[in-house]
């Protein structure tokens, strides 16, 4: 199939085509692979971890591609969870495990300068908004706070949450969903 014929199939809809047509895949990776490693790279600050977090993600959705079933969700939120788990499980082991670009044979392609200079523009353009996210989450109380890390930076599930900070699960939910709440106050009102 030619790419444009692609154009607007939904990222759920090419990730079901791919399983057919691997151009579709082709589609989805170039429509997403921008975004989705601005997300990483956010996250890991390192421009060559964040490359192969990429490229790790990207081969683990070209593996369970056949598995994911069109629900009515986006299919890039499929995506970002893989992702969101791949840099949780570097935070947890502090190497990048790339068990699955290792079965594809995938070769990850050394960064040039031209790659780094993107990375740093990234960088720039988050620099204020860092500063502003770091200022409301300052103004968060910290048992929300630290409810919002566990969850949200680490990628925890509820329970793992709640017996970190020795309360119920419950408890965990609420304080996440509280902090959270807060957060997008606080950010929508900073000018």
């Amino acid at each position: 199939m030619a790419n444009d014929d692609l154009k607007s199939p939904s990222d759920a809809e090419l990730i079901v085509l791919s399983v057919v047509d691997p151009e579709a895949f082709c589609v989805l990776y170039d429509r997403m692979a921008g975004p989705l490693l601005a997300f990483i790279y956010r996250r890991v600050g390192n421009p060559e971890i964040a490359a192969d977090l990429l490229a790790e993600t990207f081969a683990t959705v070209f593996e369970k591609r056949s598995k994911f079933r069109d629900i009515g969700h986006p299919g890039s939120a499929w995506i970002y969870t893989i992702a969101k788990s791949k840099v949780a499980r570097y935070y947890r082991r502090k190497t990048v495990e790339l068990k699955a670009v290792e079965r594809l044979k995938i070769t990850i392609p050394r960064l040039d300068d031209e790659s780094l200079a993107a990375f740093e523009r990234i960088a720039e353009s988050d620099r204020d908004a860092g500063l502003l996210v770091t200022k409301a989450i300052g103004q968060i109380p910290s048992a929300e706070r630290e409810a919002i890390q566990l969850r949200v930076i680490e990628d925890l599930e509820y329970r793992e949450i709640a017996s970190r900070l020795n309360c119920s699960t419950v408890a965990a939910r609420v304080r996440v969903h509280r902090g959270l709440a807060r957060l997008t106050k606080l950010m929508e009102t900073t000018p």
